[in-house]
């Protein structure tokens, strides 16, 4: 195996698929990045048994052949090089690398002990703008359940050109005490099938770190296409490919659960609602995180929060109120992960009454929304 190609390429491929790489007592190959040279480029490949990156690096071909090492000392060395040709060859040793007038050799163990990633047809992929499915992501998935108790609660439930809403995907995630939702517009020329999937929180955040970490000196692709089977995803962007599991199960109908009228709307500035809430945090109980959101006329939102061993605190925020005066206790952990997840300048809170779920939305991001539950007093 003999290759070279420009330093900033192959750190970008390195940095695109090591990130799951990881030690393993039984498996410690799991930690090695599998380097095959064919057809003029380097295909980098990793993966953790349940889920794959394989990256392509541009480069010219001496001699094919393939191999694995250390996918973290690896990217670790060759962020330390300087711009400009590196030549990678294997020899008796190992793999030498050659750059800066520098010689290195890092032993590795042989491809034929890597597990065999599964190759996936690619017909009749979604396509989505990458821009756009990297927003949803970030908008979605940090609302997963952690729980092992209930698998389906640990990934992202997709619906893809559901009756509701053609041409689109509906992504939501729930831990049962808050809910995010998504729609996301599908591209043309794509799957026009109706299908559903849960996709582990894992494999989407990756997906969204490759989303927003890839570069190619040819130009930023556009788009992103998503195949699915019954027990496995694909997703095709530029020259990355990630291969994941998906979670068996039923994602539950939440959508009976999602208030349609409110007694109470209130608009206000999305950053003076997040400073507000990290104050009142500060006096919220430990393990029960409580603040209280109250709608007082004319415009006037209080936030506040008292422990009887730390103290009280109140901020008052104007906005716009459309409604009646109300209130209701929510987790401040949960608001703020809403509030981040939008980065929008305005935010409208949507309120029934005390025991009723609380909608958080934004009119600058389309088909976006976030339910918390109340704490009941």
């Amino acid at each position: 195996m003999m290759f070279a190609c420009t330093q900033e390429n192959l750190f970008q491929g390195l940095s695109l698929v090591s990130h799951i790489a990881g030690k393993s007592a039984n498996l410690p190959i799991l930690a090695n990045v599998l380097m095959k040279v064919e057809e003029g480029s380097l295909k980098l490949s990793t993966t953790n048994l349940e889920m794959a990156v394989s990256a392509v690096v541009r480069g010219r071909v001496d001699q094919p052949g393939e191999y694995t090492v250390p996918a973290k000392l690896l990217q670790d060395y060759i962020s330390l090089l300087s711009s400009g040709k590196v030549e990678l060859a294997l020899v008796e040793d190992g793999l030498r690398i050659t750059a800066d007038d520098k010689t290195t050799t890092i032993r590795g163990m042989p491809a034929s002990e890597f597990p065999v990633i599964p190759k996936l047809a690619k017909d009749g992929a979604y396509r989505f703008q990458a821009e756009t499915l990297k927003d949803a992501i970030s908008q979605v998935a940090f609302a997963v359940s952690s729980s092992e108790s209930r698998p389906e609660l640990s990934g992202v439930s997709c619906v893809f050109h559901s009756e509701a809403r053609p041409d689109t995907l509906l992504m939501a995630a729930t831990d049962s005490y808050r809910l995010s939702e998504r729609v996301v517009p599908l591209s043309p020329g794509g799957n026009g099938k109706t299908a559903k999937c849960i996709v582990p929180a894992r494999a989407l955040g990756e997906i969204g770190r490759i989303l927003s970490t890839y570069r190619d000196d040819v130009g930023v692709p556009e788009v992103v296409e998503w195949s699915i089977t019954e027990s496995q995803l694909v997703l095709s962007y530029g020259n990355v490919e990630l291969v994941s599991r998906l979670i068996e199960g039923s994602f539950p109908d939440y959508r009976p659960l999602i208030p349609l009228q409110f007694r109470s709307t209130f608009s206000v500035s999305r950053v003076e609602l997040a400073k507000a809430i990290r104050a009142a945090s500060l006096f919220a109980r430990q393990g029960i995180y409580d603040i209280q959101f109250e709608i007082q006329a004319p415009g006037i939102l209080s936030v506040s929060s008292s422990d009887s061993g730390t103290g009280a605190h109140t901020t008052i925020l104007k906005g716009q109120l459309v409604g009646e005066v109300n209130k209701v206790t929510l987790n401040f952990k949960y608001v703020s992960d809403g509030l981040a997840a939008m980065g929008t300048d305005q935010v409208t809170l949507k309120m029934i009454d005390a025991f009723s779920p609380v909608v958080i939305s934004s009119a600058k991001v389309e088909g976006f929304q976030y339910i918390v539950m109340p704490i009941r007093q």
